[in-house]
């Protein structure tokens, strides 16, 4: 029984969801800004000290995933340029492929590291 279990866990999925037919790179901002462990101000600074404030560039608030995808000032056009909408934070995360390949287009075009 164990044996089976392990086995079926070992076996590559047959199908891919949206998230895992990405490429690498983009996998990776994109668990990055779900998880909040990333290389945004509010994180750097709480966790690890190396930036010298949680705040944005905008001054308005924090430099978290939410701020960057939804609200920061500094940014507004590149957002209007992949959301003409506007679209909520769990589409932009968690939506479709298309949803989520906006969102990484959005970061590479606003210059972010995540």
């Amino acid at each position: 029984m164990q044996k089976t279990i392990i086995k079926a866990l070992m076996r590559p999925r047959t199908n891919r969801d949206d998230y895992h037919t990405m490429s690498r790179e983009q996998q990776v901002n994109l668990i990055r800004l779900r998880t909040g462990h990333n290389r945004l101000n509010a994180h750097m600074n709480r966790k690890f000290k190396l930036a010298p404030s949680p705040t944005c560039a905008c001054g308005q608030e924090d430099q978290t995933a939410e701020h960057i995808l939804q609200r920061c000032p500094l940014l507004d056009e590149e957002r209007k340029e992949v959301w003409p909408s506007p679209t909520p934070l769990q589409t932009k995360l968690y939506g479709s492929r298309q949803e989520l390949e906006k969102t990484t287009t959005f970061i590479t075009s606003a210059g972010l590291i995540v």
